[in-house]
């Protein structure tokens, strides 16, 4: 660069100058080296400074590099050295701060960085300017210029230093850039390199292999390829067997010796091939040594290489490579070897698929037959849902497909195999008849293999010693057992046996279990079909059952009309026992039930002594096939061959029974279950609801009595007490006015404490007449939609809740069927109670509720307030009832009373729910509305 004598060269048209050359001359660098010396030098000269240099930050180890210097003499070391960027604490405070800083004045450096005139011995530069350089917020080093004479910075050479600053850090990120490019581009060069001759292996080795499928030919091209690629090369394919891996094929140019040591076995503990059994991937071994490999006689090797071969995931072979003229693999190579292992996987995996797909296409084509043949049996469906038939058209299809045999069709019964479906003959008398007679169960493993482990079981050979027969099973050769499922349960097994030797082909397997699939798919959708007829004829049941007996609330009438339905669907006798103590006693009978019989019933049994006591604890039907003891304790309960019991339940006790017999039949059959389950259930449904009535009737009689009692109680209130109460508090105020001033404090708070108590009762006679009004109001009933009630309640609210934190919880709420004013005045007393009972907590947190429990809507209220004993809840609903001080809080305790006689009016009930500390919840329950739109 140029500089122009005889100018000053502080003045701003001269900076400028520079910064336009040392731009130019920026433009065309491309190295470190080139941008230092274009930049100090100018600015050197440009300011005056008599030395500069310029330090780089490498960020990997945070350390400052000299990057070049002008203007510093070989002698006392300067404060500008290399080392770590913490060591020089006025270059790490500018490359933190990102500003310059400039030291005009001599000392000026000292007083602001004492500990650097230790790095110099003392020799400090008299004025200094220190400029960072940032590129994209990154530090790239430092430009220091030192100075011997102190030196006034002026705003131009300010600038002139920042621009310049700002353009070395560009220049130095583009020569960066620059390099790192070049390396790139390298590397890539190097891999496209190694790429290409991995790629022309693969080539070759495809080429040549073609679409070939035998592994021999497959392996010795590899071999072949390889050896072309690595003169002097040898190359070894290992499979496994007994635990030792052995040389199948090789290269001809392996010493005898070493021949004779892999073709015998390595184990799998030899490191090279322990890397590859473990890493899965190609191992590479530099510097072979034969002792350390454990391979005897391979000394003449340098390097070696093992490439594993994977089918579906799992390991087949291994491909290994040794190298003699050299100790080391370098990318190339490795890459090479990769690529041919690669391929040769590939063309073993293509000769598998063609194995499979051939395999394939044979048992595709035994399915096909079996699924054609079985079409017959599906068709069958139409006529039939017995399983055993069905089982047995399965057998006249199946056994046509095989040899000469026999099938047969076995189910567990206690300690015998029973045989309920044979096709064919068994070519033995002696056989027939064990058959016949039941094989022994824990004495016939050929059956209870695959009972119990839910598989197949093959065997080409017959096992007869295995299965501890006579020897009159000498003609049969094979034989297999399939378990058979319904439903996804195992129910049996299908068992084929052959008189001819024969094994057991995949063709066979498949067709047999092909078999076994589409019999189960036609046994599940029989049984589904018997299902629906025995739910239609349960439901027909429940539906007669519901219809005949309407609204009926005698108990006596409900079990006479489910007698009778049980009589005329079921062919059998029926009674219902209730409880009388500790025993049971009949109290409903079928008509023509045994006189005999009667009177012992009548007498009553003790229910836990029966038969049936024990199943009948499951709280659900029972049922009791071949009834042939004494069952209930009465030996004339003998003339029944199978009885069965549904049970009622009150509160958790048993009170009753419904019970059956057949003398026809010693098992119940499906169609029998299902109608008494469902006039079971139906009864007890009924007599809920029949007791449900009689408890609200009561109730209700109760609540009639208790209206009458109030009213007149309500009277007497409003005339007897009401006039008294009102001399009292007049007299009281003409007191106070005739002594004003003239009482002292205890005869003022006297009075006070009389007014006070005047004042609460007349709002107790208050709330016991609006509890009065209440009672005798009539309903008006319509839809009322719980949620607009709660919104115009908490509307109503809002005043009182000004100065306190309340938090609702209001869940969507049912449309109900009640008086919008009566079910106004029981929400919003439950909410004004729930407000009263959380003064004290913050925040409050009110959660109102409306629950769908079938026939009627649960309402619930819940607070985090004081709550109550739940020892107390009963008294809650009463008068004058109160669980909680004055000072706890207010009130009459006739409101929850007015809520309990609302609700009652409705045909609902109320509830309450509490711990003492933890909360309420106060609520009530509302029948829905019924066809007739009634309450």
């Amino acid at each position: 660069m140029t500089l122009h004598p005889g100018t000053d060269s502080g003045s701003l048209d001269q900076l400028s100058a520079y910064i336009q050359e040392i731009t130019e001359a920026l433009a065309a660098t491309t190295t470190q080296r080139e941008v230092i010396e274009i930049v100090l030098t100018p600015a050197v000269k440009a300011i005056g400074a008599s030395a500069g240099i310029v330090l780089s930050v490498d960020e990997t180890d945070q350390q400052l590099k000299i990057a070049g210097s002008q203007g510093y003499e070989d002698g006392p070391p300067t404060l500008w050295q290399e080392g770590p960027i913490d060591d020089n604490v006025l270059i790490a405070d500018i490359l933190r701060m990102k500003e310059a800083r400039y030291f005009e004045d001599a000392g000026a450096l000292k007083a602001a960085y004492p500990e650097l005139e230790r790095r110099t011995d003392g020799l400090l530069p008299v004025a200094n300017a220190t400029l960072p350089m940032f590129l994209d917020g990154q530090p790239l080093g430092v430009i220091v210029l030192d100075f011997i004479e102190p030196h006034l910075f002026t705003p131009a050479e300010r600038r002139f230093l920042k621009i310049l600053s700002a353009q070395c850090a560009i220049a130095l990120g583009r020569a960066q850039a620059t390099v790192l490019l070049e390396a790139q581009v390298e590397v890539r060069t190097r891999q496209l390199k190694e790429e290409q001759a991995a790629q022309e292996a693969f080539v070759a080795f495809t080429e040549a292999v073609g679409s070939e499928t035998e592994l021999s030919a497959l392996v010795r091209q590899a071999i072949t390829v390889l050896q072309s690629r690595f003169p002097g090369s040898s190359v070894v394919y290992y499979e496994e067997e007994e635990a030792l891996w052995k040389a199948r094929f090789w290269s001809q140019d392996l010493h005898p010796a070493l021949v004779e040591v892999i073709t015998s076995g390595l184990p799998s503990e030899t490191p090279l091939f322990a890397q590859v059994l473990q890493a899965r991937q190609p191992v590479f071994t530099d510097a072979w040594n034969a002792e350390r490999e454990g391979v005897a006689s391979s000394e003449e090797y340098g390097a070696a290489t093992n490439s594993p071969l994977l089918i579906n995931g799992e390991l087949r072979g291994l491909l290994a490579v040794g190298l003699r003229e050299t100790r080391t693999w370098n990318d190339a190579d490795r890459a090479l070897v990769r690529a041919v292992g690669r391929s040769l996987n590939l063309a073993l995996e293509r000769t598998e698929i063609a194995r499979q797909v051939m395999l394939q296409n044979a048992e595709l084509q035994a399915r096909t037959l079996a699924l054609e043949a079985f079409s017959e049996l599906t068709r069958d469906l139409g006529v039939t849902t017995d399983p055993l038939l069905l089982i047995r058209r399965a057998q006249e299809v199946v056994l046509p497909m095989l040899s000469d045999g026999a099938a047969l069709y076995y189910v567990p019964e206690g300690d015998r195999w029973s045989c309920r479906v044979q096709h064919g003959t068994l070519h033995s008398p002696g056989l027939q008849a064990a058959v016949d007679a039941g094989l022994p169960y824990a004495e016939s493993p050929n059956l209870l293999i695959p009972w119990t482990t839910g598989q197949p079981f093959y065997q080409d050979v017959y096992d007869r010693a295995r299965a501890q027969l006579p020897s009159w099973l000498g003609h049969i050769s094979a034989s297999v057992a399939l378990p058979l499922r319904v439903e996804g349960q195992l129910t049996g097994l299908l068992v084929f046996v052959l008189y001819h030797q024969r094994t057991w082909t995949s063709v066979d397997r498949v067709v047999l279990e092909t078999a076994v699939q589409s019999l189960e798919l036609a046994l599940d959708r029989a049984a589904k079909t018997r299902r629906v007829d025995e739910e239609r004829t349960a439901l027909e049941a429940f539906t007669r059952f519901t219809e005949a007996v309407g609204s009926e609330a005698d108990v006596q009438a409900l079990v006479r009309r489910a007698i009778t339905l049980l009589e005329d669907t079921c062919e059998v006798e029926a009674a219902y026992f209730q409880r009388d103590g500790d025993v049971f006693k009949v109290t409903v009978w079928s008509p023509q039930f045994d006189p005999t019989l009667l009177p012992l019933l009548q007498q009553g049994f003790l229910l836990q002594h029966s038969g049936i006591a024990k199943v009948l604890r499951q709280n659900t039907a029972a049922y009791i096939d071949h009834w042939n003891d004494t069952g209930l304790l009465i030996e004339e309960t003998g003339v029944y061959r199978a009885v069965a019991g549904y049970p009622y339940q009150v509160d958790g006790a048993l009170e009753s029974v419904l019970m059956i017999g057949s003398k026809t039949t010693a098992t119940w059959d499906e169609r029998t279950r299902g109608i008494f389950r469902a006039v079971g259930r139906s009864l007890d449904l009924a007599l809920d609801r029949a007791r449900q009535t009689q408890t609200v009737t009561a109730q209700r009689d109760a609540l009639e009595a208790s209206m009458q009692e109030l009213q007149a109680f309500s009277h007497s209130v409003s005339h007897d007490l009401r006039t008294p109460l009102r001399h009292m508090t007049g007299f009281l105020h003409l007191a106070r006015t005739s002594l004003d001033g003239k009482l002292d404090e205890r005869s003022a708070r006297y009075l006070d404490v009389v007014e006070q108590a005047g004042t609460e009762m007349n709002t107790l006679i208050d709330a016991m007449l609006d509890l009065s009004r209440a009672a005798q109001q009539d309903l008006r009933p319509r839809i009322v939609d719980l949620s607009k009630l709660m919104t115009h309640i908490q509307a109503t609210l809002v005043p009182d809740m000004l100065t306190r934190n309340v938090q609702w919880e209001v869940a969507p709420m049912p449309e109900v069927w009640g008086d919008w004013d009566a079910l106004t005045r029981v929400m919003t007393q439950l909410t004004e109670n729930a407000l009263k009972f959380t003064r004290g907590c913050d925040p409050a947190v009110i959660r109102v509720r409306g629950e769908d429990q079938g026939e009627a809507w649960k309402v619930s209220v819940q607070d985090n307030g004081l709550g109550f004993d739940p020892r107390y809840q009963d008294r809650l609903f009463n008068m004058f009832q109160r669980l909680h001080s004055t000072k706890e809080a207010s009130g009459t305790g006739v409101g929850l009373a007015s809520v309990r006689r609302l609700i009652l009016k409705h045909g609902g009930q109320v509830f309450a729910e509490g711990q003492v500390g933890e909360g309420a919840t106060f609520g009530f329950t509302l029948p829905k509305r019924d066809p007739g739109g009634q309450l």
